[in-house]
C-alpha cells in the first residue's frame, strides 16, 4: 500500500488521540465552572472517571491523559491497520475511534473500580458507575469518529496505488504489541492516579484531624474504638438496705465544680437529701468514669485522701431533710492531649446503687489513681446544678 495513504492512516490517528485529550481536558475544565455554568460538563462525554480527574495528584493526571492518548492513537492505527481493505478508509477509520474510545475507557473503568474489586471481589464491579467511561468513550468515537474518517480517506487517485487491498503483510507487525502495551499502560496510570488521589485525600484528613486535636481536650473520638461502656451500676454485697438509707426515691447525687492547685485537682460531689425525713449514708460513693468513646475509663480509685482533700474515714451519717453530704475526688493534673480523658462521671451513693452521670471535661487519663473521701456532712452547702 502507498506510504501516503500509511501517512493519512496516521494523520487520523494521531487526530483521534488529540480529539479525545481534548475532549477529557475539557470537560474538566467545564466542571470547575462556578454557578449554573458547570452543568455544561454533563454535555460533554465522560471518557475519563470523574475520581481520576482529581485535582490532588496533578502530576499523575497529566501522565494518564498522555498515556490515554498515545494509547488511543495505537490502538487506533491498530485497529485500521486491520479493517481497512482498499481505498475505502472512512468507515474503518470511523469504527476504530469508536473501538478505540471504548477500549481505553474501560481500561479507565477498571483502574477506577480497583478499590471496589480489591474490597469485593468481581462483585465490585456492581459498585460505582463502572463501565461508564467505556460507554462514554464509544459515545465520543461515534460523534467525533467521521472527522477522523475524513481525514483517513484516500483520495480517488494515489501515485503508485496499484488498487490491490491492504493485506497482512503491508501491515506493521509491532502495532498491535504496542497497541496492547498501552492499553496496560493506560490501566497502570489509572491505578497510579487513583492511588496518589487517595493518599492526597488521606493527608489532608490526618492533618484536619491533628488540627483539631491540637484544640480538642483529649484525643477524637473514634467509632472503632474498644472498650466496654460503663454500667449503669455495680455488684455489691446482698445485704438489705435499712429503711432509713438515703435510697433514690430520697436523695441524689448533684455534681460540683473542679477546683485545682499546682498540679493537683479536686471535685466535690453531694448527695441532696429531698425528701421530707432525714436518711442516712455510711461510707464511700460509687464513682466511674466515661471517656470521650462512651467507655469506662480505666482508672483506678483509691480511698481515702489527697493532696488537695482530706478524708475523715468511714461513719454512718444522717442527713436531715433538704440537707446534704459531700464527698472530694482528687486527682493529680495530667496532659489531656491525645489522651482518652473524662467526658462523663458516674456516681452512686454506695456500690449497688444505679449510677447517675453528667458530662464534663476532666484530666483524668487512661491510667490516672483518683482519691475519693468517705460521706461527710456539707452544712453549707454551695449551690449545686
Amino acid at each position: 500500500m502507498s506510504s501516503s495513504i500509511n501517512r493519512r492512516q496516521f494523520a487520523s490517528s494521531a487526530l483521534a488521540a488529540a480529539l479525545w485529550l481534548l475532549f477529557a481536558v475539557g470537560r474538566w475544565l467545564l466542571s470547575q465552572l462556578q454557578g449554573s455554568a458547570v452543568q455544561l460538563a454533563g454535555l460533554v462525554p465522560e471518557v475519563v472517571p470523574s475520581q481520576l480527574m482529581g485535582t490532588e495528584s496533578s502530576i499523575w493526571v497529566m501522565l494518564g491523559l498522555l498515556v490515554g492518548a498515545v494509547s488511543i492513537a495505537l490502538v487506533h492505527a491498530s485497529l485500521i491497520s486491520i479493517t481497512a481493505r482498499g481505498t475505502e478508509m472512512f468507515v474503518p477509520a470511523w469504527f476504530a475511534t469508536v473501538a478505540a474510545g471504548a477500549v481505553v475507557g474501560l481500561a479507565l473503568d477498571l483502574a477506577a473500580a480497583a478499590d471496589s474489586i480489591g474490597d469485593f471481589g468481581l462483585r465490585g464491579l456492581l459498585v460505582g458507575d463502572f463501565g461508564a467511561a467505556a460507554a462514554s468513550g464509544a459515545l465520543w468515537g461515534l460523534g467525533v469518529g467521521w472527522m477522523v474518517g475524513l481525514v483517513a480517506r484516500t483520495p480517488a487517485h494515489v501515485p503508485g496505488y496499484d488498487g490491490r487491498p491492504a493485506t497482512p503483510r503491508n501491515r506493521p507487525r509491532w502495532l498491535a504489541p504496542a497497541a496492547s502495551v498501552s492499553v496496560v499502560a493506560v490501566l497502570l496510570s489509572g491505578l497510579a492516579s487513583d492511588a496518589a488521589r487517595t493518599a492526597a485525600i488521606e493527608a489532608e484528613v490526618a492533618a484536619r484531624q491533628e488540627a483539631e486535636a491540637a484544640t480538642t481536650f483529649g484525643a477524637l473520638p473514634d467509632p472503632e474504638a474498644s472498650g466496654v461502656p460503663v454500667p449503669d451500676r455495680v455488684d455489691a454485697a446482698s445485704a438489705a438496705l435499712d429503711p432509713e438509707w438515703c435510697t433514690p426515691d430520697k436523695a441524689t447525687v448533684l455534681k460540683g465544680e473542679p477546683d485545682a492547685a499546682t498540679g493537683h485537682r479536686a471535685m466535690t460531689i453531694r448527695l441532696m437529701n429531698f425528701s421530707d425525713e432525714s436518711c442516712v449514708i455510711e461510707g464511700y460513693p460509687d464513682v466511674a468514669f466515661g471517656d470521650q468513646n462512651q467507655h469506662l475509663l480505666d482508672v483506678t480509685i483509691e480511698h481515702g485522701g489527697s493532696f488537695m482533700t482530706h478524708d475523715p474515714g468511714s461513719q454512718r451519717i444522717e442527713i436531715p431533710a433538704g440537707g446534704y453530704a459531700v464527698t472530694v475526688l482528687g486527682w493529680d493534673a495530667a496532659s489531656p492531649h491525645g489522651a482518652l480523658v473524662t467526658k462523663t462521671v458516674y456516681a452512686a451513693p454506695t456500690a449497688g446503687m444505679p449510677r447517675g452521670s453528667w458530662p464534663i471535661d476532666l484530666d483524668i487519663v487512661e491510667g490516672s489513681t483518683v482519691a475519693v473521701t468517705a460521706w461527710m456532712l456539707d452544712a453549707a452547702p454551695e449551690s449545686s446544678d
